[in-house]
């Protein structure tokens, strides 16, 4: 083989490693965004989740910060722009966070509150039931003393003849 054919040959196997390599990250890419677009629609699916688990109505302003999130990560991944849409689904997993532990507290919140009103309830009756008491108390006090008085007088009649 002469020198020529040789760096022919180098040249040739340069090239199609070269090629095979810039195929792979094609393929790589591609893989890459469709990771990306598939997280992307698995947390809008989530969103959709957040809401039905949002009975109160306590995170509204929250989730609405997170739909736009997903739809700025959705035009980065459209501009092939990885990175930030990586930044972007970060961003919007944290959001994701806390809006569920908003969600949480607000129903705790509305459990603590109903108790509350059962407490103030049964204090009332409570309340109401100790005044009734007290009351009949007091009247059977003066159903015994109006006895009493009424006893006293005839033990005195029937003693004197």
């Amino acid at each position: 083989m002469t020198a020529r054919s040789r760096r022919t040959l180098h040249l040739i196997v340069t090239v199609v490693a070269c090629a095979a390599f810039g195929a792979s990250q094609r393929a790589a890419r591609a893989g890459e965004e469709d990771d990306l677009q598939r997280e992307i629609d698995t947390q809008r699916v989530s969103v959709a989740d957040l809401e039905r688990l949002d009975e109160l109505k306590a995170t509204g302003d929250e989730i609405t910060q997170l739909r736009s999130w997903l739809d700025e990560a959705w035009s980065l991944r459209s501009k092939h722009e990885y990175d930030q849409v990586r930044e972007v689904l970060e961003r919007t997993r944290k959001q994701a966070d806390l809006i569920r532990a908003k969600i949480t507290a607000s129903k705790l919140r509305a459990q603590a509150n109903a108790r509350e009103a059962g407490l103030a309830d049964v204090r009332a009756r409570i309340a109401r039931t100790q005044k009734s008491l007290a009351e009949t108390i007091r009247k059977k006090k003066a159903i015994e003393g109006n006895e009493k008085a009424a006893e006293k007088p005839s033990a005195e009649k029937g003693a004197a003849p």
